[in-house]
């Protein structure tokens, strides 16, 4: 999962990063609220995780302009200097979905992360493993969700978005498609290809406002970017 976190302090920012990393997660780290504010709007993540010790722009103003602007779908953690009830009842209605004192321990927050994470993307006991920003696969089971709802893909078309998914900013040729997906027992240039594409596009709302656009190159193939 790609998680945003803004913390200031480095040695923090260090044992943060690296227990998510070691969870199997991808980290990036903000300093200041203004540059995460600008990284979400072109970027996109499964998590944000917050430090209210933070100069410039709060963390509780970044969380008010992610819940206005983002949505409450994915899940926000809040770090506080206090441990006072009415203080993380605040926190939790300003849109937070947990809060943890520090100094936090490195296992709860690792163990508070997945908590999280699995509810976002409520699929099996061991969560999904694939996942980019609002869309989320679990290939065990052949289910798919953008924004926390389930979506409804055929078997072609979820194996056609999870290649797409999975090679996210590369050209896949549509030969590629046809072995992978139908092995071999349709012609490259077949429209059977282009209407499952049309329809993984539509229902999984492949477009710009979602943080990806799918796009045809010309006798060679398609390729799914971040937007």
């Amino acid at each position: 999962m790609r998680i945003a976190v803004l913390e200031a302090d480095p040695t923090r920012a260090v044992g943060i990063e690296q227990t998510l990393r070691l969870s199997g997660h991808q980290c990036t780290r903000y300093i200041h609220g203004r540059s995460l504010i600008h990284a979400l709007r072109s970027d996109t993540f499964d998590m944000w995780l917050l430090d209210g010790d933070t100069p410039g722009i709060s963390a509780l103003d970044v969380l008010s302009w992610v819940r206005r602007t983002l949505g409450h779908e994915l899940p926000v953690m809040l770090l506080g200097d206090s441990d006072d009830e009415a203080r993380i009842a605040s926190c939790l209605a300003e849109g937070a979905d947990a809060y943890l004192c520090k100094p936090v321990g490195m296992a709860e927050l690792a163990a508070r992360v997945m908590a999280l994470l699995r509810r976002a993307c409520p699929t099996s006991e061991h969560g999904c493993d694939l996942a980019h920003g609002a869309f989320h696969f679990a290939t065990a089971d052949r289910r798919a969700w953008v924004h926390g709802k389930a979506v409804a893909l055929a078997p072609k078309e979820f194996d056609l978005a999870v290649l797409l998914f999975r090679n996210l900013g590369s050209l896949v040729l549509r030969q590629t498609m046809v072995n992978e997906v139908w092995r071999y027992h349709v012609d490259a240039a077949s429209r059977t290809v282009d209407s499952h594409l049309s329809r993984v596009r539509t229902k999984l709302a492949l477009w710009p406002h979602n943080g990806v656009r799918l796009s045809a190159v010309y006798g060679l193939g398609n390729r799914l970017d971040q937007v």
